[in-house]
């Protein structure tokens, strides 16, 4: 994977940064004094940090004259102060058409954020009736193959509730009387 983009969202002094691409050979960090070049680095860190217990902080890292605020209008803890772009190289696309099948993500590109409950989130498109005919498969000796996430449901659903013949007499059995 090789990060192509990066945006900070309501981190310190920052509360928008816009998509800021990064260069595959160089990129510089470039602005005026207290601009928000070092709160952007900061963030970029604690998406990934290489110490151990480098957390995102809501109470600490939100912009104090609207954490307040803010914090009565939702939870910031659910709020992803930093979001990456990622370009998938083949090495990292194969363990994914192994698992989801062949052709299930419609571009090489996958967002990754981080709550500042420090929880991930990723965004990907996704061809759906590939993961769904992929999953579908392993599970189907014959009939259609579903195609959307819903037909999917309904066929797990009724493979659930269906009975082989064994099990349903051992359901007669055990309402047979006692002598």
């Amino acid at each position: 994977m090789k990060l192509v983009s990066v945006e900070v969202d309501h981190f310190k002094n920052i509360l928008k940064s816009g998509t800021v691409a990064i260069q595959s050979d160089v990129t510089c960090v470039v602005g005026k004094n207290e601009s928000g070049k070092t709160a952007f680095l900061q963030a970029l860190h604690r998406f990934n940090p290489a110490q151990p217990n480098v957390n995102f902080n809501a109470q600490r890292q939100y912009p104090a004259w609207l954490e307040k605020q803010h914090r009565r209008q939702k939870n910031l803890d659910e709020h992803c102060p930093v979001a990456c772009t990622f370009e998938l190289e083949k090495s990292d696309l194969e363990p994914v058409e192994e698992a989801l099948g062949r052709g299930v993500l419609k571009n090489t590109t996958i967002t990754i954020s981080r709550t500042y409950g420090n929880e991930f989130r990723w965004d990907a498109e996704i061809n759906e009736p590939s993961v769904v005919a992929h999953i579908a498969s392993g599970l189907l000796t014959g009939g259609p193959t579903p195609t959307s996430v819903d037909d999917l449901n309904k066929l797990i659903e009724t493979l659930g509730s269906s009975t082989h013949a064994d099990e349903a007499q051992t359901a007669a059995d055990r309402t047979l009387p006692a002598i």
